[in-house]
């Protein structure tokens, strides 16, 4: 099942995006994110991609992102056109760990730093995808994301 947003549900989405949400987003990011990531966004060479500028973050539907978090993410991926492959990439899920706030507050707050200018994530967003994929038990790969469209 494929879980689309519309265009006015995006424009919304984008308007939620308070301080509240941004702070809560920055918080559950440095609990969970950083340590790959790292503070600035800009990953690790060669082992975590950059999430600063990223092609996967600035998409205009948050989707793909929804479903990494949840479900995790493995295998080789590119990322700004740069492969990440050795080590193989690994994203841990973490659907079990975060709630649909915590989750949409933290890719609200991914989509919108870092010289990201996407949107915000609704936890009606993250809500309907956790229910569309709940009998998932595998990560993600590169793949089975890029059927989902970003528009």
């Amino acid at each position: 099942m494929i879980v689309l947003v519309s265009a006015s549900g995006l424009a919304r989405a984008q308007e939620s995006a308070s301080p509240e949400v941004m702070a809560q987003g920055q918080q559950v990011y440095m609990q969970v994110c950083f340590a790959c990531h790292q503070p600035t966004g800009l990953g690790l060479p060669n082992m975590f991609p950059p999430l600063a500028a990223s092609d996967w973050a600035s998409a205009p539907k948050p989707d793909r992102l929804i479903r990494m978090v949840l479900h995790g993410v493995t295998g080789p991926i590119k990322v700004n056109g740069q492969a990440f492959t050795t080590p193989a990439p690994l994203m841990p899920p973490q659907g079990a760990a975060l709630n649909d706030q915590q989750i949409s507050s933290v890719l609200t707050y991914v989509r919108s730093s870092f010289g990201n200018k996407a949107g915000a994530v609704t936890p009606d967003q993250v809500k309907a995808i956790r229910e569309a994929e709940k009998a998932r038990t595998a990560m993600w790969t590169e793949a089975e994301l890029e059927k989902f469209p970003v528009n």
